[in-house]
């Protein structure tokens, strides 16, 4: 049963990029519907930052995104929309307050994450846009219009379709992959997804016991081919290991078991140097632990210490070797991981649509005359703290926009 009624513009997918792209395209004058499998969506908006809604970063550094593609086509794509601008559309257009963290200076909704999804479908609502909840799109056929069927055989037309179908991450939100199956079918070129931004599984059981610590440490995944560092938070958990500074590296581990690659990961668990380390295990006459202690919480240091038999040394007596040991164990220390948590736990999708498919400008596919993508479909991801809402607001914006002229 097809719909009497030709939109202009069909966008799938009601996450943040599908939202800005259908109201950037209603806002052009094109007849706009937008469709989501879920009967709740924008299921993202409201997990973000633990409901908080971390919502865009405090600066923009397009050499943190991580990408197969160009990076230059990439630079490109997010600085058309300078950071000021995005605010601005947020707060006068969508009515978004958007507030400073005093302790971790981000920028968050107030109302977190229920706040930014209302806001967002508000505005499409008053932009004219036509939502569909529960429609999960299980073919996508034609081109000139293209036709979108759900499994109760209803069929949406739409001159134009923006496919912001997201990636893998977070399936119970209704990201499937869907959007990447079709966008292969019509043979563009995928980068093969992988889970990004996730924890990651310890392979030591006494680890356990350190669930709940909290620290700010530097880690850095090494691969055969990539290695990538962060500095940040760094969360023991009764499964292994989380914080900022393990997801944002998180993806060379992913990537390197893709390709079957070995894959380590080191940790340097305080901000002193060696060389500030050797000064602090040669000097004085405390125990060893009672520095590190000095440094760091006592149950991490302890469980440091135990690992190589140095729990009741003193530094007057410690062993030029040991000492060595030891300040490789705090300043290297190879985290014993056995893999990352999967797309389940991963906050977003690496790979997707290659950048170089697309026209940068106008987020239109070079292989599919009227077809767009945007947000977790391209391949690009940055680091948490607002940076992959940024890349959905873009991109949502340039692919909308494009979509929508000409119908006025």
């Amino acid at each position: 049963m097809s719909e009497s009624v030709l939109y202009d513009v069909a966008v799938v997918g009601a996450g943040p990029a599908g939202l800005t792209a259908a109201i950037f395209a209603a806002r052009q004058g094109a007849l706009t519907v937008l469709l989501d499998r879920m009967p709740d969506p924008g299921q993202k908006l409201l997990l973000s930052g633990g409901g908080r809604c971390n919502i865009l970063p405090t600066t923009v550094d397009p050499a943190s995104y991580i990408t197969d593609s160009s990076s230059y086509t990439l630079r490109n794509i997010l600085l058309s929309w300078p950071l000021a601008d995005v605010r601005a559309f947020l707060e006068a257009d969508i009515g978004l307050k958007i507030k400073t963290d005093s302790a971790t200076g981000k920028l968050h909704v107030s109302g977190g994450g229920k706040a930014a999804r209302s806001g967002l479908f508000e505005a499409a609502k008053r932009a004219g846009v036509k939502i569909k909840q529960s429609f999960h799109l299980v073919r996508f056929n034609g081109s000139d219009p293209f036709f979108l069927t759900s499994p109760q055989k209803i069929t949406i037309r739409g001159t134009r379709a923006v496919l912001a179908c997201g990636g893998l991450s977070y399936p119970q939100t209704g990201s499937d992959g869907s959007g990447l199956d079709i966008a292969r079918s019509r043979e563009h070129q995928i980068v093969p997804p992988y889970p990004a931004l996730t924890t990651l599984i310890g392979a030591r059981s006494s680890h356990r016991n350190l669930a709940g610590i909290s620290i700010t440490v530097t880690v850095t995944a090494r691969s055969e081919t990539e290695q990538a560092s962060s500095r940040g938070g760094f969360l023991f958990t009764h499964r292994g290991y989380s914080g900022p500074a393990i997801l944002n590296t998180s993806h060379v581990v992913s990537r390197a078991r893709q390709h079957r690659q070995q894959v380590q990961v080191f940790v340097a668990w305080t901000d002193r140097t060696e060389e500030e380390w050797q000064t602090l295990l040669t000097q004085g006459k405390k125990t060893v632990r009672g520095v590190l202690t000095h440094e760091m919480p006592d149950r991490l240091a302890d469980q440091l210490l135990e690992e190589i038999s140095l729990f009741d040394a003193r530094v007057a007596t410690l062993e030029k070797d040991r000492r060595e040991q030891l300040i490789r164990t705090l300043t290297n220390y190879p985290l014993p991981i056995t893999r990352n948590d999967g797309f389940n736990a991963a906050e977003v999708t690496g790979g997707g649509v290659h950048l170089g498919e697309v026209d940068p400008k106008t987020m239109q596919s070079k292989r599919v005359s009227n077809l767009y993508f945007c947000g977790e479909m391209l391949d690009a991801f940055g680091p948490i703290g607002g940076n992959n809402f940024l890349w959905a607001f873009v991109t949502g914006k340039r692919a909308g926009e494009a979509a929508g002229t000409d119908f006025s």
